[in-house]
């Protein structure tokens, strides 16, 4: 039996991180008829491909406005979206966040999830939870730097996140 994602949250958005756009660089909301580059975005991130529609668009809560792009020289290259889930109810959602391995390290992520918190304060919230896989350390890592804190829905959590920080640890020696 597979183990479900491990969580996260971050309780304090009253001091989210300004969001400053190097040139070339922009962000937008999700304009109907661009599914597919969504869907690009997310298999490159992800090593399969998912349907926007199912999703995204049935997915709960879906409006445009909802599913940020950062682009950078008019291309598209990475993509969350800003949502509440059914399990969390009151709190934002960061749902299918993610960047073309060709855009990683350029800070394309951390643009696109400071306009989905940005986007889920204008709207009232004041808690944000995410789920993401343990292997996934490059994203944990930025979720921590924005003021994410794991938690534990699930039996096998806090030993899952005592070798997630470990490797995390590991990694800044």
């Amino acid at each position: 039996m597979a183990l479900p994602q491990v969580f996260m949250r971050k309780s304090n958005m009253k001091d989210l991180q300004p969001i400053s756009l190097p040139a070339g660089v922009g962000i937008h909301t999700h304009i109907e008829g661009q599914e597919d580059i969504w869907e690009d975005i997310i298999e490159e991130s992800f090593g399969a491909r998912f349907s926007f529609d199912k999703s995204i668009r049935n997915g709960g809560g879906y409006k445009p406005e909802y599913v940020f792009y950062v682009s950078k020289d008019g291309k598209d290259i990475a993509t969350a979206t800003a949502v509440e889930k059914e399990e969390f109810p009151g709190e934002g959602w960061f749902r299918m966040v993610g960047t073309r391995p060709s855009a990683r390290g350029c800070g394309a992520g951390r643009l696109v999830l400071n306009a989905c918190l940005h986007s889920l304060a204008a709207r009232g919230y004041e808690s944000v939870v995410l789920s993401t896989d343990d292997k996934r350390i490059p994203a944990i890592k930025l979720y921590l730097s924005l003021g994410f804190e794991p938690i534990f829905t699930h039996e096998s959590h806090e030993e899952r996140w005592k070798a997630i920080m470990k490797e995390i640890n590991d990694q800044n020696k």
